[in-house]
Formats: C-alpha cells, sequence, structure tokens
C-alpha cells in the first residue's frame, strides 16, 4: 500500500509538524481525563460522605416535637426490615468546648458506641485511642482532629462542654479523623452524657439506619413514613440537590470536553492544509504518476490518523503526571468535602477519551485531504 509508505515518509519529514499535532491532541486528551477524573473523584467523595458518613435512612422528630422520646420502639420498627444492618439512636446538639483559654463551638453526638459503629464505621477513622471506650466511661469524648488542634488537645486531657447554663468536665480519650469538614467541630460522647448535657430528660434527635442494599433507602424511608408519625428521609432525599447539581455539572463538562476537541481538531486541520500548500508540486507529481483522487485523500487522511495512538498515549501520561500532582493539593475540607483533591484514572475513561482523540484526528484530516486531491496536477507541478 503505497499510500501508507507516502504519508509515513510525510510525518519523518516535518518532525514540527509532527510535534505540533501530537501536543495538541496530547494535551486535549490530558485535560479531559483529568477533568473526568476530578469530577469522578468529586462524585466519589460526595457519595462515600453521604453513603459511608451518614445514615442511609435518618428519622427526624414528629412534626411538632424537637425530640424523639419514643426511639426504643422506633429502633424495634426499623430493625424489622431484612435489609437493615445497624440502628443507632443519636442526639446531635451544639455545644461550646473550652480548654485553657481555647473556646470553639462544638457539634457533639451522643450515641451508643456499638450501634454508632455499625451505622457509621466510626473505628475505622480514629487516629489514637478506641472509641468502644465510651461504652465504660461516661464522662468521656472522641475529638475531632482539627478541633483538637485548635484546642491544643492531648491525650488524656480534660476539657469542658457548655451548652446554655449546663457545664459538664469529660476527657479527651480519642482522635477521629474522617477526611471531611465535621473534624472542625466533631466530638463524640456517650449518649447518657449528651443527654445530661442536653438537659432534655432520655431523648434523641434522631434514629439513623444502615442498610445492606442503599438503593432500597426511598423505599425503607416512605414505608417507616406510612407506619410511623415519625419524619423518615433516604440519603438520596437529604442529598437531591447535590446530587442533581453533579448532573448538572456534568452536561455542562461533557460540553466542555466536546469544545476542547473541537479546537485541537480545527488545529490540526490547519496543521494539514499548511502541509498541503507547502506539497502542492508533489502532489501534482503522484497525480501525474497515477494516483488518483482516492489515493491523495487517503495519504493525508493516514497521516493525521497515524498521529493519533502517540497523541493519546502521551496525553494519558501528562494526565497521569498531573493527577499525581492535583492529588496532594489540599483544600478546604468544608467546600471540597474531603480534605484533598482526588482525581480518579479509570481505564474506560482513558480508552474513550483516546478512541475519540482518534476520531478527531480522523475528521480533521478529511477536508485537507479533500482539498488536496482536488487540485489540478498541471497547475500544482506549475506552481512554485
Amino acid at each position: 500500500m503505497f499510500e501508507l509508505t507516502v504519508a509515513e515518509r510525510h510525518i519523518l519529514a516535518n518532525p514540527k509538524m509532527v510535534l505540533f499535532t501530537v501536543l495538541s491532541v496530547a494535551l486535549a486528551v490530558g485535560v479531559i481525563i483529568v477533568l473526568i477524573g476530578l469530577t469522578e473523584g468529586y462524585r466519589e467523595n460526595l457519595i462515600e460522605n453521604t453513603v459511608e458518613n451518614s445514615a442511609h435512612v435518618t428519622v427526624d422528630p414528629k412534626e411538632d416535637e424537637d425530640y424523639i422520646r419514643l426511639y426504643r420502639t422506633l429502633t424495634s420498627i426499623a430493625e424489622e426490615y431484612p435489609v437493615v444492618l445497624a440502628v443507632s439512636p443519636r442526639l446531635v446538639g451544639r455545644a461550646a468546648a473550652k480548654y485553657k483559654d481555647n473556646v470553639e463551638g462544638v457539634t457533639f453526638i451522643g450515641a451508643d458506641p456499638v450501634q454508632e459503629d455499625l451505622l457509621l464505621r466510626v473505628r475505622e477513622d480514629m487516629v489514637w485511642g478506641d472509641y468502644y471506650e465510651l461504652r465504660f466511661k461516661r464522662y468521656a469524648a472522641v475529638v475531632g482532629t482539627d478541633l483538637a488542634d485548635d484546642l491544643e488537645l492531648k491525650s488524656g486531657d480534660n476539657f469542658r462542654l457548655t451548652r446554655q447554663d449546663v457545664t459538664i468536665q469529660v476527657k479527651a480519650i480519642g482522635i477521629i479523623d474522617t477526611g471531611t469538614g465535621l473534624d472542625q467541630t466533631l466530638v463524640y460522647l456517650p449518649l447518657e452524657t449528651a443527654q445530661d448535657l442536653l438537659g432534655e430528660g432520655d431523648v434523641v434527635t434522631e434514629v439513623g439506619i444502615r442498610l445492606s442494599d442503599i438503593d432500597a433507602a426511598p423505599t425503607i424511608a416512605a414505608d417507616l413514613n406510612n407506619r410511623t408519625q415519625y419524619k423518615a428521609e433516604s440519603w438520596q432525599e437529604k442529598s437531591r440537590d447535590i446530587l442533581e447539581q453533579l448532573d448538572t455539572q456534568q452536561i455542562y463538562s461533557i460540553i466542555f470536553y466536546l469544545l476542547i476537541f473541537i479546537i485541537s481538531g480545527f488545529g490540526i486541520a490547519n496543521t494539514m492544509i499548511m502541509i498541503i500548500s507547502r506539497r502542492t508540486k508533489e502532489i501534482g507529481i503522484l497525480m501525474v504518476m497515477g494516483a488518483d483522487q482516492i489515493s491523495i485523500m487517503k495519504i493525508f487522511i493516514l497521516e493525521s490518523v497515524i498521529l493519533g495512538p502517540p497523541s493519546a498515549l502521551l496525553g494519558g501520561g501528562l494526565a497521569y503526571v498531573a493527577a499525581k500532582f492535583i492529588g496532594t493539593i489540599e483544600v478546604p475540607a468544608e467546600i471540597y468535602i474531603a480534605d484533598k483533591m482526588t482525581v480518579i484514572l479509570d481505564l474506560g475513561t482513558f480508552l474513550v477519551v483516546a478512541a475519540f482523540a482518534f476520531l478527531v484526528n480522523f475528521l480533521a484530516g478529511i477536508y485537507p485531504a479533500y482539498k488536496a486531491s482536488r487540485l489540478d496536477p498541471v497547475e500544482a507541478i506549475a506552481t512554485e
């Protein structure tokens, strides 16, 4: 196939053209892979923090009440569902934490350590200490990493929690790092201790439920609403706005990716047109020697197609390096959900982007190839 031989010689004879074309496509491939990776990383962090670090179904008090008093009965009802793995009554509130001269606003969560760990896998996030110690030490607390830094708390330090006119002293027996903005305010307490701080008796503010099938959450929530007068919400309902925002963002991202590839394609087409204008005489000679219009088109289309694979590989390499660098950047956890940016590099994503880059190279070469095939041999040879 002489067209392939001619195309290869053209490429080897124009290293600057090759470099420009390969770089333009590689940058497009790299940018798109990284952007897709960032989007997927954000989505994964969101799902992980929404699904893994929160209850799949949350039951709140009745419409005219502030607290759930019959939470043991509600727990028994929830445990009847086969897909329920754990049920944890929780008392969540706000207080002020003071250690020496340091004062910080905190969110305290009172719960039974065993049930809470089954619900949220709390022990997996412990930096030091054992969350289960709260079963045996009533006036003890597990503190978020950032909060401990702000208060300058160390292992075994006693600090005070104050809510309205109630103050209790607790000992820091552990530090937890959830990787979210909650670490700046989080204080875990035994349920009885949180109830003492609240001063409302044997109550909770919510009941968290963990399921073996997270997709069953809306069904379980709806059934609980029918069976009880409490307000049950699935994690999908609680995160509806964020999930819808992500879906909208994905649409805009796809449009952005297409624009990047279109711009890259115009760059390739422009380069090929410039090459044809410099090879007008050579094209005329090929046509005089017997090459027809189809052969001329094949030559220039092959040139653009041959450059596709190295462009994709280089783009993948650039994306990998960029992803490793981006993964070291620390960001505010309250904004990005995690404390570091996450880029998920997926082989499937690379293959799809590489295939699209190959298609762009092919399409970008069609018009220049057609233009070359339409040249008049006599006029082309006479061109200086």
